[in-house]
């Protein structure tokens, strides 16, 4: 971050010269996009692996409505709608990580229209994302169809009955 020394910062406190102090870099300023960024990548890394142990277990209940020839309606239906919510959630997971993404790049490309130079890996941030791109949910075609399998998978096994 600031590279200052003890005796400069006195000197500027005597001078009363606080912007001096106060002025952060332009490359303290990436550094800063960057821990945000990770920061928040983290988080959505635990959030992801919450969301693969909630479609386990979607499949673990609809697995357990095949095996059982006794389910009732009320059953299907509660194992059905919990696994839709998990669906709804990947589907907010996977355009929130996009979203971030992209406002990371944003990010990127206002700090270089001041003029500022940016390093390489924030310029590949930048030419890869999309920073005007609104939150969306609709998934790209591979999320869409992994999706679709997970649901099918677990809505199959809810539904049909074993033979």
């Amino acid at each position: 971050m600031l590279n200052l020394s003890v005796e400069k910062i006195l000197l500027n406190i005597k001078d009363n010269n606080w912007r001096e102090i106060m002025e952060v870099s332009f490359t303290d300023m990436e550094l800063q996009i960057w821990s945000i960024h990770w920061t928040a990548m983290t988080a959505l890394v635990l959030s992801l692996a919450v969301m693969l142990f909630a479609v386990w277990v979607g499949f673990r209940l609809s697995n357990g409505i095949y095996n059982s020839g006794e389910s009732n309606i009320v059953a299907k239906i509660a194992v059905t709608v919990f696994n839709l919510c998990v669906a709804w959630f990947l589907l907010f997971w996977w355009a929130y990580m996009e979203w971030h993404t992209n406002g990371v790049a944003n990010a990127f490309a206002e700090l270089k229209a001041t003029g500022t130079s940016i390093s390489p890996n924030a310029q590949m941030h930048l030419d890869a994302g999309d920073p005007a791109a609104p939150l969306s949910i609709l998934p790209d075609l591979v999320q869409g169809l992994f999706l679709g399998s997970i649901l099918i998978i677990q809505l199959a096994q809810t539904w049909m009955t074993k033979k």
